[in-house]
């Protein structure tokens, strides 16, 4: 549902984007003061208080998510759905149509591949020596025996794939999620975890560990590539439940989803 890498924007106005979030996330988003406690007391099991969940003036009902941004928000989730309808889908089924399955399997798994360099980093970041452990495992094996990542050779045997990424690193420490946002093409997020995405592009594009350089077609055609891939590796449509109340529906599901994830 949502990608970390927003590859079409100069990588020279990121400095300026996220000094600006950083700012406005110290300003606005209290850190937990049992995030030390809840650190020390098991990092790898984390359990969440009852308030975090309900409402406490009416315990039967679910606590609502943060969205004071919610009619832009709104405006955004049907903008998404129309350019996934009009653009992003036709697109995907061409490319499902063009590629045999087993490409289309190589290419997530290369993808998926890059993406355990992430989640050793923020596993190492957040003290969990057994996801970090696990996940250089599975690159050093797919990289090398699966050649480059385009075999997926360490389920195979039985090394499962972990996610980790800098948002549930910020929200392992305590940083609170603070608004929700419907950003556009990439989905849900909220501002921490938005900051974390544009942390982790712009250290991709700083690091280039594919010396782009000055490449371009080069560059254009890896992120095309990935943008239709994340789109594939994703089986949410848009409206697809018939519900009148799925942007709730989405909102809820994405701030607890996001709640399991750091607190795993």
């Amino acid at each position: 549902m949502k990608t970390h890498e927003i590859p079409f924007y100069p990588s020279n106005i990121w400095p300026f984007i996220l000094i600006l979030l950083l700012f406005f996330t110290t300003a606005t988003l209290p850190i937990n003061a049992h995030a030390e406690a809840k650190a020390e007391e098991n990092p790898q099991l984390v359990h969440r208080a009852v308030k975090d969940y309900i409402n406490l003036e009416n315990p039967n009902v679910i606590k609502d998510v943060s969205d004071p941004f919610e009619l832009v928000n709104r405006r955004m989730y049907m903008f998404n759905a129309v350019l996934d309808k009009l653009v992003y889908l036709p697109v995907l089924r061409t490319y499902q149509m063009v590629l045999p399955d087993v490409v289309e399997g190589c290419i997530s798994n290369f993808f998926n591949n890059i993406s355990e360099i992430y989640t050793f980093a923020n596993a190492a970041l957040q003290l969990k020596k057994e996801k970090a452990t696990t996940t250089f495992g599975r690159f050093l094996m797919n990289s090398t025996v699966g050649i480059l990542g385009l075999f997926d050779v360490a389920t195979i045997y039985g090394i499962p794939r972990e996610h980790e990424d800098l948002g549930q690193t910020l929200g392992y420490y305590g940083v609170q999620p603070g608004p929700y946002l419907m950003l556009p093409i990439l989905g849900p997020s909220n501002l921490r975890d938005a900051l974390g995405g544009g942390a982790e592009s712009l250290l991709f594009s700083v690091v280039d560990p594919f010396n782009f350089g000055e490449d371009t077609t080069t560059s254009v055609i890896y992120s095309a590539f990935k943008i239709v891939d994340s789109r594939n590796q994703v089986f949410f449509r848009y409206y697809m439940t018939g519900s009148p109340f799925e942007y709730e529906m989405v909102r809820m599901l994405y701030d607890r989803s996001r709640g399991v994830e750091i607190d795993n």
